[in-house]
């Protein structure tokens, strides 16, 4: 499940079994059947450390959306809020809560879970609310450092720069120390330390007080990781305004990428078929996740995209030659047994999928083979720290 990140140099499967642990502990101290009721962006980043298989593993039955009004029904003895420290956010869980203590079904426990941090401002706001007692744990989930692939970790707040630079708030400085120094208790410390802006500054000033502040934090492992580099965004305020050239970047330029999921039109995967004048033709976007599992994305994503058409060309003919090459009963027999032909087939499927988006894009696929000079060098493996 979890292939793709450990195919980069750096195994990140550890980081995100510790974050799998974090939440299977907090959800068994809520004993009996129980009810997620989750903040709807909290969906996607949760969802790369958790599938819905490990929460129905610990008594998960139902998943509600936050939202105002009165909770779905649901048989279950708890009922959890996933949230963010966010005012507006406490305001529905009010409404929810007195909604259900005045129904009529059975009492229910209702627990809440901070995510990153727990903010003594909402548990006020709660409190003056009447319902802060209604809740039997309060607690937080460090979501700080999230791995997304075998060489990028994201923290995913989208508003850090805002914070940062107009309301001058650097929390979300601290929790990027505060996961920078997880990944060390993980993977050694990081011996050398560089960076450039005020904001980098701050955050490096931050782990050498936490080091201080809790001296069990260092550890014997020998150090994965030789540099850390940091960098404000505003030291470069250009690159995001650039159009990515990558295969990459421009689907995300196009559709968009959300926590490696990328949601493709239906129409570009119907399949052709003659003299059904379009019927039945899919409605529902087509949803890709996108990572280096795939063998052929792994080796596309980063490549320009007028380099594309012709590695895609390359890997047709190589899958079209090698059903040609198994020919006769016995030679199929033996190839099934082999197992070559799900590869292919696996292959084929990854061929396919990738072609719409190339075609989105005007690409000329080309009719004739790729020069035997092309180059073959593989991607130079990389980890990424977004912060």
């Amino acid at each position: 499940m979890a292939a793709h990140l450990s195919s980069g140099r750096v195994n990140l499967t550890a980081l995100r079994e510790a974050g799998r642990r974090e939440l299977r502990e907090f959800l068994d101290k809520c004993a009996g059947s129980k009810a997620i009721v989750w903040d709807e962006y909290l969906t996607g980043p949760f969802g790369l450390i958790a599938q819905y298989s490990l929460l129905k593993e610990h008594e998960v039955e139902k998943m509600f959306t936050l939202k105002p009004g009165r909770l779905p029904p649901a048989d279950v003895k708890n009922i959890i809020f996933f949230v963010r420290p966010k005012l507006e956010l406490m305001d529905i869980i009010t409404d929810n809560v007195l909604r259900e203590d005045r129904g009529r079904s059975p009492q229910r426990d209702f627990h809440i879970l901070f995510v990153p941090r727990r903010s003594l401002l909402c548990e006020q706001w709660l409190k003056e609310q009447g319902v802060l007692g209604s809740f039997i744990h309060r607690e937080q989930y460090s979501l700080d450092l999230i791995p997304f692939d075998g060489d990028l970790l994201s923290m995913e707040s989208e508003s850090a720069f805002k914070e940062c630079y107009l309301e001058s708030d650097q929390t979300s400085l601290y929790h990027a120390a505060k996961g920078l120094m997880t990944l060390q208790a993980l993977y050694g410390t990081i011996p050398q330390i560089f960076g450039k802006g005020d904001c980098a500054r701050h955050v490096a000033n931050m782990m050498i007080r936490m080091k201080r502040e809790f001296p069990g934090s260092q550890n014997s492992i020998f150090p994965v990781f030789d540099t850390l580099l940091l960098l404000d965004r505003n030291v470069d305020l250009l690159t995001p305004l650039a159009t990515q050239l990558t295969y990459e970047g421009l689907i995300d330029e196009i559709y968009g990428i959300q926590n490696t999921y990328v949601k493709l039109p239906p129409e570009k995967f119907a399949p052709k078929k003659q003299g059904e004048g379009g019927k039945d033709l899919p409605t529902e976007p087509k949803k890709l996740q996108l990572n280096s599992a795939e063998e052929l994305y792994a080796e596309i994503r980063d490549k320009n995209f007028n380099a594309v058409g012709s590695v895609l060309s390359k890997k047709a003919k190589i899958i079209s030659a090698a059903f040609e090459h198994e020919q006769g009963l016995t030679q199929v027999m033996d190839f099934l047994r082999k197992g070559t032909m799900p590869r292919l087939l696996e292959r084929l499927s990854s061929l396919c999928r990738s072609c719409p988006t190339c075609r989105r894009r005007g690409a000329r696929w080309p009719t004739t083979p790729p020069s035997q000079s092309s180059s073959k060098t593989s991607p130079h493996p990389k980890i990424s720290l977004i912060i």
